[in-house]
């Protein structure tokens, strides 16, 4: 009988307590499938851009910054396949340093100096970088002509493939 007892209360504790653990994962950034958000970014001139303007076009949109070696190499390795292949794909690249002068100098080192550059001065205190959990570490998305994600963390064999 206590045997019993004993099972009775482990198992009523243990369906109490799954109760208050959650049945879907934790949401970290965005993913393919949905929908990417509409983000204002903003160029060296201080002019606002919306993600929701290249409506229309395929779309490579990179977050990396200067400090962070993996991100910025594929910053140059993504624009340059997509420029030595005419590809009809927008390349965007969203920097998170509080620098300017930093990024614009590394681009130049790079020679990117023509790419759709865009600046998030407050870096990692950013709302993109928050919204997209960039705190993981820096990703890249492919996103569709209709503003759908068709892939992240992309390479250029990965393009290769997909276009």
């Amino acid at each position: 009988m206590k045997y019993l007892s004993f099972c009775l209360v482990w198992v009523m504790a243990f369906v109490l307590s799954s109760g208050s653990v959650k049945t879907s994962l934790p949401s970290k950034g965005y993913y393919p499938g949905e929908m990417i958000p509409d983000i204002v970014l903003t160029d060296s001139e201080g002019n606002y851009h919306n993600l929701y303007d290249y409506k229309g076009k395929k779309v490579v949109v990179n977050f990396w910054a200067t400090y962070h070696a993996q991100s910025r190499a594929n910053n140059v390795q993504l624009y340059n396949y997509l420029q030595s292949n005419n590809s009809d794909v927008e390349f965007i690249s969203v920097a998170f340093d509080e620098n300017r002068n930093v990024v614009e100098r590394t681009l130049t080192l790079d020679r990117l100096e023509s790419i759709s550059q865009f600046y998030e001065m407050s870096g990692t205190g950013s709302e993109i970088y928050k919204d997209f959990k960039l705190n993981e570490k820096f990703r890249n998305y492919l996103i569709d002509e209709n503003g759908v994600i068709i892939a992240m963390n992309i390479t250029p064999e990965d393009l290769k493939t997909i276009l």
